[in-house]
């Protein structure tokens, strides 16, 4: 517990920091808001023009719930710690940080905290309720009884894509300049996570692949399980399934950690 405290001042650090940059959160909703406006419209031109009602296991209105929990759901588990490594392997900043008493993997994790805590507090959590409000309203549905194995599956699934991007972070150790790989994998990361579309629309081979994949154990998995499309048997076969991606991703990262810092050649000064 006492080496657990060592750590928070980096979270709360985080957490300031973005608070003093409020700005820059209204400029980022802006964006999300007019791409979530987009999809919607969207999928209501799809089922128009579908004689079908029902597209996949989705009703339009399921498709808009879909929707706005795959964007909080992202919201959560955006940890995108990759861009802070290979900034402090360009400015050189990395050379202190190693010599610090402390761990480099738990430092980044406990910095990405931060960044969960202030989107869970300002956003996630008014967002979270007045969604859950409206969707009530129009639809009948309170989906919020799936809350406890959503919010479940939602922790597990932020560790997976922490230890994600710590270890594509680590390869900056090796390659630089990151920046065109990691919109690379970022652009990859968003489809195969379902964030941009429900796994199901897939062809079923290529669905089947995709959901073994730890991607869709970020964001599809959660909420599919909050949605309660997802049975008890196979809301179990999906937690377990993220476990043994997240033992893997960790597994993974330290093995990469070990390999790349004894050869880490420092930039800046």
């Amino acid at each position: 517990m006492k080496k657990l405290k060592m750590y928070l001042p980096f979270t709360f650090n985080t957490f300031q920091m973005l608070l003093s940059y409020k700005a820059n959160v209204i400029i980022f909703m802006m964006g999300e808001w007019l791409m979530l406006m987009v999809s919607f419209f969207l999928w209501k031109a799809i089922f128009a023009s579908s004689p079908d009602q029902i597209l996949n296991g989705f009703t339009l209105e399921e498709m808009y719930a879909y929707i706005m929990f795959s964007f909080l759901t992202g919201l959560m588990t955006s940890v995108d710690i990759s861009f802070d490594i290979s900034r402090e392997v360009k400015d050189g900043t990395i050379a202190i940080n190693l010599i610090r008493p402390i761990s480099y993997e738990m430092r980044m994790l406990f910095q990405a905290l931060g960044g969960v805590l202030y989107n869970f507090i300002v956003i996630f959590v008014a967002a979270f309720l007045v969604v859950n409000v409206l969707l009530y309203q129009s639809t009948g549905i309170l989906y919020i009884q799936q809350l406890p194995l959503f919010a479940l599956s939602l922790g597990i699934g932020l560790m997976i894509n922490f230890y994600f991007s710590y270890t594509f972070g680590l390869l900056s150790f090796k390659v630089t300049n990151m920046w065109g790989v990691s919109q690379i994998m970022g652009a990859l990361s968003q489809l195969l996570s379902g964030a941009l579309i429900p796994l199901v629309f897939f062809p079923e081979l290529v669905q089947k692949i995709i959901q073994v994949l730890p991607f869709s154990s970020i964001i599809y998995t959660p909420v599919m399980i909050y949605l309660g499309k997802l049975s008890l048997e196979n809301t179990v076969y999906f937690i377990l399934l993220q476990l043994f991606w997240l033992m893997a991703m960790v597994l993974l990262s330290r093995t990469v950690w070990k390999a790349v810092v004894k050869s880490l050649t420092i930039l800046g000064g």
